[in-house]
């Protein structure tokens, strides 16, 4: 939601004067301050991913968003209180520690809980909710535009800041009555509570239902590689050191670039700085500019939404395949009408051009948040072990945070430099994408969590080997839990044994 609220807080006039990058009519004269207020948000979430990992793992998922809680209402604080420019760069660093914990957290503990079928439909309607927020944010910053004289300016911006109190709040209630992660509990020892959740959300509450029966015990199946993982600390995990056939440094490249690329090689960034431009380009005038741009984040709600209908029915694959090669297609055009109204300045032509491009723009935020947007959240909530998810999501924010954070300063300078060209480039990395996710991106799309672990268990990166080998391990995983199925309906849920404790090696 912060991301929303600094687009419209920049342009604030006396938010602009007051922390020194423009005048007093919020003409920014000085954008690199401008951009180091924006970036430092980043820098904040960089740090707060790792520590976010480290204590979801160690004290759990809702605590830790008790956590986030605490530091995004500390940032909102600081933020809508802020006197001068150092001010508000430390109010924007504690609230991107806050969203960080978020992002780790929520993605992690949603998915822990989904059924394997619809897991990518439930984590992109939790997405939903917050990108409704960011849309939301945009209409009343464009709303506020018209009270400039309030409170001499400052009410317009400090009232933006001061919104974001009421998704805290919700997310504290929402804790309150959803239950903690049953794989977490697992983990933390407390076997029967986790199996009481897994009960009630899979089996209607019936304690011998074969749903819950049939996930409790995979997940029991694949603990054993607990001692030898959950020590790992971020310098083992992202070399892979110590962790056997787990292949942990695999996974965190796969969920580490996947969010570079998404953020920063889609040319979304690009698509958000240069929108207004091209609106302007187009003929319309400042107030219709500054309407249109919060209705094209409203047009990714809907994409988001038909990215919930679909990740799961055609597979993560799928999803980056064609949006992949629609955006593309959607890149190139808008370079090549941008190239010819330039070739055709100030006439009838150049502005059917304009406004052609600015139609793109719509067609774009479609595309992108339909497919693109949300596999590189969803897919760090997958592939790694429960007693390593939120630390290994942290690498998937972390490249969020780079890549978003870098694309806000890089495409400024590309666009100065080389124009419409940029467009091109991206387009040209469009392409790159489907053979790259052929190769190292395996699916995940309904596989359950435990079922994913053997599917990094190939030496190999490319995905035919791994999937042979999750053929191979899941024959094994089969037959251990059938020989052993009298066993654990005749045991009771504290006494219940493993059927068998594979070793990191192993699995």
């Amino acid at each position: 939601m912060s991301q929303g609220v600094i687009g419209a807080v920049n342009a604030s006039p006396e938010f602009v004067h007051r922390m020194g990058f423009g005048d007093e009519t919020g003409h920014v004269t000085d954008p690199t301050k401008q951009g180091g207020i924006v970036a430092i948000y980043y820098a904040g979430s960089l740090f707060g991913a790792f520590w976010a990992g480290q204590f979801a793992d160690r004290y759990g998922r809702i605590k830790g968003l008790w956590m986030a809680s605490f530091w995004c209402l500390l940032g909102v604080i600081l933020q809508a209180a802020a006197t001068d420019l150092a001010f508000i760069l430390c109010a924007r660093v504690v609230s991107g520690i806050g969203v960080a914990f978020i992002i780790v957290i929520a993605p992690s503990w949603t998915a822990e809980l989904s059924p394997a079928a619809h897991r990518g439909r439930v984590i992109c309607l939790t997405f939903l909710a917050n990108f409704s927020c960011i849309a939301l944010e945009s209409w009343l910053g464009f709303a506020l535009s018209f009270a400039n004289d309030i409170g001499g300016g400052q009410f317009r911006w400090r009232f933006l800041f001061c919104t974001q109190v009421i998704p805290i709040v919700l997310l504290v209630l929402g804790t309150m009555v959803i239950p903690e992660s049953p794989r977490w509990l697992v983990k933390a020892g407390r076997h029967e509570e986790a199996y009481d959740i897994i009960v009630k959300l899979r089996g209607n509450d019936e304690p011998d239902h074969p749903d819950a029966l049939r996930e409790w015990q995979e997940i029991l199946a694949v603990v054993g590689m607990e001692h030898e993982a959950s020590s790992s600390n971020y310098i083992k995990m992202f070399f892979g050191t110590g962790s056997g056939d787990v292949h942990l440094g695999r996974r965190i490249q796969l969920v580490f670039w996947l969010q570079v690329l998404m953020q920063f090689g889609t040319g979304i960034a690009a698509m958000v700085i240069y929108s207004g431009t091209l609106f302007r380009n187009a003929g319309f005038d400042e107030v219709k500019a500054g309407w249109l741009s919060p209705l094209s984040l409203s047009v990714g709600i809907l994409g988001t939404g038909i990215n919930a209908l679909l990740v799961d029915r055609i597979g993560r694959r799928w999803t980056i395949y064609w949006g992949s090669a629609t955006l593309c297609v959607i890149l190139f055009l808008m370079g090549g009408l941008q190239r010819a109204a330039l070739n055709n300045p100030g006439t009838q032509q150049a502005l059917n051009l304009n406004i052609g491009g600015a139609v793109l723009v719509f067609i774009y935020v479609l595309v992108f948040s339909a497919s693109w947007l949300m596999v590189p959240f969803i897919y760090p909530t997958e592939v790694f072990p429960t007693w390593l998810r939120a630390k290994g999501n942290a690498f998937g924010v972390a490249g969020w945070a780079i890549g978003y954070g870098g694309g806000g300063l890089l495409i400024p300078i590309m666009l100065a430099n080389i124009g419409e060209k940029t467009f091109y480039v991206f387009g040209a990395a469009m392409i790159s994408y489907i053979p790259l996710t052929y190769m190292l991106v395996p699916e995940t799309a309904g596989r359950t969590l435990e079922q994913i672990d053997f599917l990094f268990a190939s030496k190999s990166p490319f995905t035919w080997n791994m999937e042979k080998e999750f053929s191979k391990r899941m024959q094994e995983l089969e037959s251990r839990i059938e020989a052993n199925q009298e066993k654990w309906r005749r045991t009771s849920v504290n006494e219940i044994e493993r059927p068998f404790q594979p070793k990191a090696a192993d699995v």
